[in-house]
């Protein structure tokens, strides 16, 4: 496709213009619309309870609460197959040599996490 000359320029440098100069203009309408909220809003009275912890009224625990390890496996469960999606997701063009190596590296990480 050939861009030719049209009366004030060529097609390609109204183009190239379009994008910087609605830029600018949404930024000035963006900062006219901050200024003009933070000179209209009401100003924040600090309170001394803003710095307290909050836990919904409960007291917290004194005790150190260890996490046990099925919620790491099901962690790395869901890293393996939410990558595993992502790479078949964009890996359609791929030669088919490199599917079936993906696959077969995605189950032996499956099998290499511990079942206890």
């Amino acid at each position: 496709m050939v861009f030719r000359k049209s009366g004030e320029g060529a097609l390609w440098e109204n183009l190239i213009l379009a994008a910087p100069i609605a830029f600018i203009i949404v930024l000035v309408i963006y900062l006219l619309m901050y200024l003009t909220g933070n000179k209209i809003a009401p100003k924040h009275e600090h309170t001394p309870g803003e710095l307290a912890p909050y836990a919904c009224g409960e007291d917290f625990p004194a005790e150190y609460i260890q996490m046990g390890i099925q919620l790491y496996r099901f962690a790395l469960y869901f890293v393996i197959f939410d990558v595993a999606a992502f790479i078949l997701a964009v890996a359609a063009n791929a030669p088919l040599i490199s599917f079936i190596l993906y696959l077969v590296v995605l189950f032996a990480a499956l099998f290499a996490i511990p079942k206890r």
